[in-house]
Formats: structure tokens, C-alpha cells, sequence
């Protein structure tokens, strides 16, 4: 059995988020990020993140992310420019090679994202691709010590300089949830999108639902599906229910 999956999926917690997301493509949105280097390096950045897990080994994922959830192929993963994240041991040498890296880009300031260099840009881009191999996991209130992120072989998609200027910001500037909802309102705009034919998978909590859901594919903004699509995607909707019982 491969070790990776030939889908990507990205998990959610509610319904209402992912009926959004198969009404309106998937919102780009800043995500916070505490990576332990050398020093702890703390920003938000704006992605959208997919697990590389095949079905078979997802239970525990689900566990911590979510019921809900939409698989895509590899192919449209690669088309869309996605990338899978670069895992770092805190103690490493590459670890203290980025952590300076991005001491001198800051030197302890606020980022100018205009005076930027192309060189420092391409550094910041590295960055935002950058997680901890190992490290405690805050779920719910629940506190997973020394959990192996790269178990979760994350993908990650990230917007372009072009898109989004300020491509990795200080956490000081997202903490509150004011701050974090004007940062989010600049990119409210942007979308990751995807067509019928580039989903493998929807998974939903209950199988109850299942007609709920087809019935947002028939209704969805601009005619997205037609009938043949919505026919095809009924087959390729599956339950965190049967994924735990019988995967």
C-alpha cells in the first residue's frame, strides 16, 4: 500500500463549510503558524490546507479536524500549484539557516512588503511552506504533546506576491478578532477553484445528510453542476461514519 494518497483532502469541522466551499470554491484565508526553530518564529499567512493520508489511515485526522471534508486529485493539486510543506526539526542546521534568514529580512521590524527584494519575497514564500516536523497540537482545548505534524503530509496553497502582497505577517498583527477579520477582508476576494471532475470524494459526517448535500450540488451558484455531475458526485459521497467502521 502506497504511503500517499493519489487525492488531497481538506477537512472542515461544520456542514455549512463545506457547502460553501462546493457552492463557492475554497476562501483563502490567514492561518496562524508557531514554528519552532532555533528561536520560535510566530505568522499568519494566507493558504488553504489538504492532507496527503490515504482513507484507509484518516481516521485520526478526522478525529482532530473534522467530519467534513473534500477530496481532490493530485493533478488538479499540481495545475493549482500547491505544494506539499517542508517539515523542520527544530534542532537542525537547516532549522538555524532559515530562522536567520528571516531575522535579516525583519530585523526585528514590521515587514514593508513594497521595499521588498525579490530575494526577500522568495525567502518569505519559503516560509509560509515551513511547519514543525514534531511539537505540541492545541485541538479544542485539548493539548497533544509532541505530535508528529508530518504524519499529515500537508499540502498547501498559497497565493502569489501578485495576489497578495502581504504574504506572511507578525502575529502581533492577528491576534484579536478584529485585527484578524480586517487581514482576511483584503483577501476576501481570492479563490482556489475547482471543477466537478477534480473532486474524488465528499465526505460528510452522516449518511442522514447525504440527500441535504445533493441537493446544495443541484442548487449550486452558476450552474456549477449539471445533472451528469451531480449523478457522478452522489457515488463519491462517503461518511466519516463508514470511514471509521469499515476503512
Amino acid at each position: 500500500m502506497p504511503l500517499s494518497s493519489n487525492t488531497i483532502i481538506h477537512f472542515t469541522k461544520t456542514s455549512e463549510a463545506l457547502k460553501g466551499i462546493l457552492q463557492e470554491n475554497f476562501k483563502i484565508k490567514y492561518c496562524q503558524e508557531d514554528v519552532n526553530l532555533h528561536n520560535e518564529l510566530n505568522y499568519a499567512a494566507p493558504m488553504v490546507s489538504f492532507c496527503d493520508i490515504p482513507l484507509s489511515q484518516i481516521k485520526d485526522h478526522i478525529g482532530k479536524y473534522g467530519a467534513y471534508g473534500i477530496g481532490l486529485t493530485k493533478e488538479w493539486a499540481q495545475k493549482n500549484k500547491l505544494n506539499p510543506v517542508l517539515y523542520i526539526q527544530s534542532e537542525s542546521f537547516l532549522s538555524k539557516s532559515i530562522d536567520e534568514s528571516y531575522r535579516e529580512i525583519t530585523t526585528g521590524e514590521s515587514v514593508q512588503f513594497d521595499q521588498l527584494t525579490d530575494g526577500q519575497k522568495n525567502w518569505l514564500n519559503i516560509l509560509r511552506h515551513v511547519k514543525n516536523y514534531e511539537a505540541d497540537l492545541s485541538r479544542g482545548g485539548e493539548v497533544i504533546k509532541n505530535y508528529r505534524f508530518s504524519d499529515e503530509r500537508e499540502w498547501r496553497y498559497t497565493p502569489s506576491f501578485e495576489d497578495c502582497k502581504e504574504i506572511a505577517i507578525h502575529t502581533d498583527s492577528y491576534k484579536t478578532v478584529e485585527q484578524k477579520n480586517l487581514v482576511n477582508q483584503k483577501i476576501d476576494h481570492l479563490r482556489l477553484e475547482f471543477e466537478p471532475n477534480d473532486i474524488k470524494y465528499i465526505i460528510i459526517e452522516r449518511e442522514a445528510e447525504i440527500s441535504e448535500f445533493v441537493e446544495i450540488l443541484k442548487k449550486s451558484k452558476g450552474n456549477k453542476y449539471s445533472y451528469n455531475d451531480v449523478e457522478r458526485l452522489m457515488t463519491r459521497i462517503i461518511t466519516s461514519e463508514q470511514i471509521k467502521t469499515d476503512l
